[in-house]
């Protein structure tokens, strides 16, 4: 068996417990609740991706041998650059991504840009959604996934798609399969997929996983700003 076999169920293997981990970090409320925190669920998505950010720069810190050095390398500014322009452009690339969604599923997804969603950024939340779970996220399935892949993998466009499929699995309608009154559809999967990719060939092409951040930041921005 060559590396290429190998390296692919060992990277489905670690998504599937990083999306174990985020089940049993989301169980802190239980916690909260047994102490009497009762307004825990005003700060719930700010201590959530806390918690997740802390624990994937545990896990890197081990898989790197005790180390953050050179976490972030440096790259060309150029790639930020680009970046910050398709994080902010991704919102308008998903039209027509809704259009071949829409035909394919026979759904009515629509975005409606009425750029009215400024007012949310007062709540504290928001600094966990804009940047403690797109960074923790990068840091797992670009810095992990990715790079180990592109090391193990001839083909660096396999390794890019492969990971983007990973990245939208745990965005995937799988709460389906526990709770009966979950309805989630595929929707959210299928978006994700072309932002990992976006995310991904900004890393290979950086080689510096500052410049996927900077993309997933400024594309979560505008999804609340839109």
């Amino acid at each position: 068996m060559n590396n290429e076999l190998i390296s692919i169920p060992n990277a489905i293997l670690a998504t599937l417990l990083y999306l174990i981990g985020i089940e049993l970090i989301g169980s802190w409320f239980l916690i909260a609740e047994t102490i009497g925190f009762e307004s825990y669920y005003e700060y719930y998505l700010l201590i959530q991706g806390t918690l997740q950010l802390v624990g994937v720069l545990i896990f890197i810190y081990f898989t790197r041998k005790r180390t953050f050095e050179n976490l972030i390398k440096k790259t060309n500014r150029k790639w930020y650059l680009f970046a910050l322009v398709l994080g902010i452009s991704f919102v308008f690339m998903q039209t027509p991504l809704k259009w071949i969604y829409n035909l394919l599923f026979g759904t009515e997804y629509n975005i409606a840009y009425r750029f009215d969603g400024l007012p949310k950024f007062k709540n504290i939340n928001m600094v966990s959604a804009i940047l403690f779970i797109p960074m923790g996220e990068e840091l797992f399935f670009r810095e992990y996934i990715q790079n180990n892949l592109q090391k193990k993998m001839t083909n660096a466009v396999v390794s890019i798609l492969l990971t983007s499929l990973l990245f939208a699995s745990i965005h995937s309608p799988y709460m389906n399969l526990i709770l009966e009154s979950s309805k989630q559809d595929w929707h959210l999967f299928y978006l994700t997929i072309f932002g990992g990719i976006i995310s991904g060939i900004l890393y290979l092409k950086s080689k510096s996983i500052g410049p996927s951040i900077v993309f997933h930041m400024f594309w979560n921005i505008m999804v609340f700003i839109v």
